[in-house]
């Protein structure tokens, strides 16, 4: 086991076990929709990125007492019919894991582009 593998054990560990589930279920979500991406435990989310950028990293999976939920770091950037993405930010954009779920081919074009975007940034 890795480093990265261990430390994502330990975190998934200390959540209660209907959120682990949702987690993982989103982790899944991105692992299906982008193969091979690095992942880490960043700012207490499961993680996600290409070629190792963590500066500009793709998507993160948070939980909260009240679900779990994906982040897309480049969200406002991204193509999304489906509105599915919430927020406001120069760039980030949330998808709640019950939407997620619902909606997974939407989801995996989203993270898709998200992987195209990842070092694009806004006009101006």
């Amino acid at each position: 086991m890795n480093t990265s593998s261990h430390q994502i054990g330990v975190w998934l560990d200390q959540l209660p076990a209907d959120r682990r589930a949702e987690v993982e279920a989103l982790a899944g979500q991105v692992r299906a929709a982008v193969p091979g991406l690095d992942e880490a435990i960043k700012w207490n989310r499961l993680t996600f990125t290409a070629g190792g950028d963590w500066h500009h990293w793709v998507c993160a999976v948070a939980a909260t007492k009240h679900g779990a939920s994906l982040s897309l770091h480049k969200g406002a950037l991204l193509d999304d019919p489906e509105r599915l993405l919430t927020g406001d930010g120069q760039y980030l954009r949330t998808v709640p894991g019950a939407r997620a779920g619902e909606h997974a081919a939407a989801l995996a074009d989203l993270l898709r582009q998200a992987v195209d975007r990842q070092r694009d940034m806004l006009p101006g």
